[in-house]
């Protein structure tokens, strides 16, 4: 038995070296119930991806754990682990998309393992779509050209961030949670006209801080969560608050004043050279500005 175990791996160990850039692995020794296995794919950059136009990248991930980063020497770097075949990911490339899925038929749901390692390129505009399913996403973006994001979360956790300023305008950043967490990173520094945010059952916060030539709007619905707002301070602010059912307003930014029962505005309001409108629609819900 230790001879043919043996033998299998020193196959792997051959067909990793005869393939540099594909390859698939089991680990019989691994602590999860089943055997580990691993998949890698490299994709070089080409002039027939590279032609001005946004590359779509969707990402919808059950069961996994899953770290989004940018590269600039590969179109795209990935790397899979995962516990049971039904949980491989499908990783496709087109002239003009990127796709990475995986389903969750067919398997046990006992010390799964499915993880994600993606790196994508940071030389073209990105139109990003992530769909996460009971799943926990690390997304750094911040060296990333980013087109638009629209992000669904369904009883998931996701940090999102975005240190360096976008080098292009974007357009729409839209983000749908349900019975989730999202903490969003730096969302001054993506350049957004609009910022659409959706939370049911959830909590949130959201850093409207960073480097920015001009501000957006936010609009928030909010059901039954908690939301956190951090502001920049080198912007003039503009609140619109709507509450219904039993909803909280928590002020802690002693640059903000309250203008009416549900406006509120900066300090010296007016004098920024950018501003951001934000409206919110709170049910059952408290936010807190800061």
């Amino acid at each position: 038995m230790f001879k043919k175990i043996r033998m299998i791996i020193l196959t792997a160990a051959t067909m990793i070296l005869l393939t540099a850039c594909v390859f698939e692995l089991d680990n019989a020794g691994s602590m999860v119930a089943g055997t580990l296995k691993e998949y890698r794919e490299t994709v070089e950059m080409s002039d027939k991806y590279n032609r001005g136009l946004p590359l779509e990248l969707n990402l919808e991930m059950k069961m996994a754990k899953a770290v989004l980063d940018s590269t600039d020497e590969k179109l795209a770097d990935v790397k899979f682990s995962y516990s049971s075949k039904a949980l491989k990911p499908e990783f496709k490339v087109g002239e003009d998309e990127i796709s990475i899925r995986n389903r969750m038929e067919e398997y046990s749901l006992n010390k799964a393992v499915n993880n994600w390692d993606v790196k994508i390129t940071d030389k073209m505009p990105l139109e990003i779509e992530v769909k996460a399913d009971a799943s926990d996403a690390r997304l750094d973006m911040s060296r990333m050209q980013i087109n638009s994001i629209d992000a669904e979360l369904n009883a998931s956790s996701a940090k999102m961030y975005f240190d360096k300023q976008n080098r292009m305008t974007m357009g729409k950043f839209r983000l749908n949670a349900d019975a989730s967490s999202a903490d969003i990173y730096g969302a001054g520094s993506l350049d957004f006209d609009i910022m659409d945010i959706n939370a049911d059952a959830s909590k949130l916060a959201i850093d409207l801080t960073g480097d920015n030539g001009k501000g957006g709007k936010v609009r928030i619905d909010a059901n039954a969560s908690s939301v956190k707002l951090r502001l920049p301070e080198d912007a003039d602010i503009h609140i619109v608050i709507d509450k219904y059912g039993i909803s909280s307003v928590n002020i802690n930014n002693e640059r903000i004043l309250n203008r009416s029962q549900k406006e509120y505005i900066s300090k010296n309001y007016g004098n920024a050279a950018r501003s951001f409108e934000i409206y919110a629609n709170l049910n059952i819900t408290s936010l807190t500005i800061e």
